[in-house]
């Protein structure tokens, strides 16, 4: 099992640990593995950190959407603001894994995103119903 394998193992168990006896000896655990294999840890640990920065990314988004997706068609969005599908919307909401890798808004999407929701409001703010 190479450095970056044992560490998530090590990471894996630590989250499910129940007890603080029990995440002791995995920190003990954490501390050989470094001792070991101080470059090879160091790696992993990076490699972990961009995992969890990427994963913290992804869900922040879909939070901040909440409850927006309930009342806005995203369908909607996705055709008239994206040309694209219902689904490449929403894999991009929910980091859904395509083609093997997580997928994810560019910089660009987001102000797409952005200015979608903005034009979309402002829609609504100016329209009136009358007889």
């Amino acid at each position: 099992m190479t450095t970056r394998e044992e560490f998530e193992e090590l990471k894996r168990r630590d989250i499910a640990a129940k007890s603080d006896g029990e995440r002791k000896l995995i920190a003990k655990e954490f501390e050989q593995l470094a001792n070991n294999d101080p470059e090879g840890f160091e790696a992993a640990f990076m490699a972990s950190a961009r995992q969890t920065l990427e994963d913290a990314k992804r869900l922040r988004v879909k939070e901040q959407l909440g409850e927006i997706t309930q009342f806005v068609s995203m369908s909607y969005i996705a055709k008239n603001y994206f040309n694209k599908t219902k689904s490449w919307l929403s894999q991009r909401i929910n980091g859904n894994e395509v083609n093997g890798k997580s997928a994810q808004f560019t910089p660009e999407e987001i102000d797409i995103l952005n200015g979608a929701i903005s034009d979309l409001s402002h829609k609504l703010a100016e329209f009136r119903v009358s007889l």
